[in-house]
C-alpha cells in the first residue's frame, strides 16, 4: 500500500469516527437528554476530530529510498480530485436551490447555516476523494507491498 493509499484510508477513518460520534451525540441530546434542536446540535463539535487529517502528511512522509508519487498514483489523485469537487458542486448547489424551493420567497436562514455548509462541504470533498482514491487503486493490493 503506497503514501497515497494509506492517507486515504486514514483520512476515511476519521471522517467516518467524527460523523458518527456526531450523529450518536445528537441523537442522544435530542431524544435522550430531551434537548431542543438548537442545543442538541452542539453535539456536532465532535466534527473537529476531522481536524486529525491534517496529520496525515506527517504520519505517512516520504520515507528515503522509497519513490512515494509515480504517474500513475498522481493520475489517479487527480481522477480523484475531480470527482470530489464535481460532488461537491452538485451537493453545495442543492443546499443552496432545496431551501429555496422549500422555503416561501421571503423566508430567512440563520447565519450559522453558512459555517456549517462550510464544514460540510470540506467534509464531502475529503470523503468522496479518499474513496475514489481507494476505489482507482482497488480493493486488492495488487502486487503493491504495505
Amino acid at each position: 500500500m503506497n503514501k497515497t493509499q494509506k492517507i486515504a484510508r486514514f483520512n476515511l477513518i476519521v471522517i467516518l469516527i467524527a460523523l458518527t460520534l456526531s450523529a450518536i451525540a445528537v441523537s442522544a441530546f435530542y431524544f435522550i437528554v430531551d434537548l431542543p434542536i438548537r442545543r442538541a446540535l452542539g453535539g456536532l463539535g465532535f466534527l473537529g476530530i476531522a481536524g486529525l487529517m491534517g496529520l496525515s502528511p506527517v504520519l505517512f512522509g516520504k520515507r528515503r529510498g522509497q519513490i512515494s508519487f509515480d504517474e500513475r498514483d498522481q493520475l489517479i489523485h487527480i481522477r480523484a480530485t475531480i470527482v470530489a469537487y464535481s460532488v461537491f458542486w452538485l451537493v453545495f448547489a442543492a443546499a443552496c436551490m432545496i431551501p429555496w424551493w422549500i422555503l416561501e420567497t421571503g423566508a430567512k436562514i440563520p447565519v450559522v447555516v453558512l459555517p456549517a455548509m462550510l464544514a460540510g462541504g470540506f467534509i464531502i470533498v475529503q470523503l468522496v476523494q479518499s474513496v475514489a482514491t481507494l476505489v482507482q487503486y482497488g480493493l486488492a493490493g495488487k502486487g503493491e507491498k504495505s
